[in-house]
Order: C-alpha cells, then structure tokens, then sequence
C-alpha cells in the first residue's frame, strides 16, 4: 500500500551530496523525486538524521515539471531517513531517501 501523500516522478539525473557545512562531496545518481523529498544512489553511506546538501548535477531527462508541482529542486538542505546497502551495485551501493527541510 502506498503511504506517500505527493507525487513520486522517476527520472533518472546525477546529484552532488555532502553533508551539511562540509567540503567533502560525493557523486550519485537520482532514483526517483516528489515535492518533499528523493531518492538517490551513492558511494557513501549516511547515517539517518544527518542534514545534507544535494545539488542537481545532470537534470533528469523527460518533461519537467514545476518545483511547487514536485519538481526537481536545483539545490535543497535535506534529512537522510534512511540509508540501505545495495550489495548488487558495485560503485554507487548505498540507496538513501532524504526528506527535504
């Protein structure tokens, strides 16, 4: 049963993600976004809590669709909820949901 209140898109685009006030960043790749948070692919695990920086590197490609309507932000401060480890994937392992602040 599906608990989500927005919309969920599920365009594919690249994410740069540090956490919050550190130089540190790290590549992923956007799984799938709505109006309050998204999910993402990266090399780097987070632990839930953490505030994070997520800035969109490559947009993700079919019609976009306006931020107030869910769109993808360009740049937003966000939660991590959870974090969970991919063994199938080789470079990008970690799946992490983040819900926007």
């Amino acid at each position: 049963m599906e608990r989500r209140s927005k919309t969920r898109f599920y365009n594919r685009g690249s994410v740069i993600c540090s956490q919050f006030n550190t130089d540190k960043h790290y590549d992923g790749q956007l799984l799938n976004f709505s109006q309050r948070g998204m999910c993402f692919q990266s090399s780097r695990s987070f632990k839930p809590g953490t505030a994070v920086l997520i800035r969109l590197d490559h947009c993700p490609k079919g019609n976009a669709v306006r931020q107030e309507e869910g769109g993808m932000r360009s740049m937003t401060l966000a939660r991590i909820q959870w974090c969970r480890d991919d063994e199938e994937q080789t470079i990008c392992r970690y799946r992490i949901g983040v819900h926007y602040f």
